[in-house]
């Protein structure tokens, strides 16, 4: 059994040291600034609130909107977001992750269908956890922090190992681990933790072969096999 309030509870202790670094350290970040990105994440936590209160409750609820909308979808928010407070959508977005975390302990593990998830802890690691950290990821790499933004994934392999988290995330982490380990050019972690991440998500094969984190893999023999695996 997936433990997700472990998982989303470290998610928000990061999420709070995060705030805490920019708050002291931005001036003029590259990217997107810290409170459009925690906008973003809060738009998409609310849509996941509003889905699982309605399965609470019994009634219909609307789906996450397709792949192809995404970015549509995106586009015209993110607009809205421009110039909010970091401190204000820090907050909006802590409390959030805290009614996730209390829907995830009421509902339990249920079939619940959310873009490519199809669990309910699917659906809450990828929306609060695994996304999150992508962006923040971001965030640290265009802001001359790489050490921080490898750290997000080295501890997410070890919180998705912690929380026994399902094949669909686990596969993602180790993707994210592995594209880390080749700029810092450790090949063979890299490799290891890539043809750990196909094993289970052989759907990442398309996107490791176009993939430019792992271009210097691309002519090693392991490699080869594990696309064609």
């Amino acid at each position: 059994m997936t433990d997700v309030r472990k998982a989303l509870e470290a998610e928000r202790e990061m999420e709070r040291e995060f705030v805490a670094q920019v708050t002291t350290s931005e001036t003029a970040p590259k990217g997107w600034p810290a409170a459009l990105v925690l906008f973003h994440l809060s738009m998409w936590r609310e849509r996941l609130r509003n889905a699982l209160t309605d399965v609470r409750e019994g009634r219909t609820y609307t789906p996450s909107p397709e792949n192809q909308a995404i970015d549509e979808v995106n586009d015209a928010e993110l607009a809205s977001g421009l110039g909010v407070s970091l401190s204000d959508i820090a907050e909006r977005s802590d409390t959030l992750l805290a009614e996730l975390i209390a829907l995830s302990d009421q509902l339990g593990e249920r079939p619940f269908k959310w873009n490519v998830a199809s669990t309910t802890s699917e659906a809450l690691l990828r929306n609060s956890y695994t996304h999150p950290r992508v962006h923040i990821n971001q965030y640290w790499k265009e802001n001359g922090e790489p050490e921080r933004a490898y750290g997000l994934f080295e501890d997410a392999v070890s919180d998705m190992r912690d929380s026994s988290a399902p094949p669909i995330v686990m596969g993602t982490v180790l993707y994210n681990l592995a594209c880390t380990r080749v700029a810092q050019e450790r090949t063979d972690e890299a490799l290891t933790l890539l043809e750990e991440a196909l094993e289970i998500r052989p759907d990442y094969i398309a996107s490791a072969l176009s993939d430019e984190d792992l271009a210097p893999l691309r002519d090693n023999p392991r490699f080869q096999a594990a696309v064609k695996s």
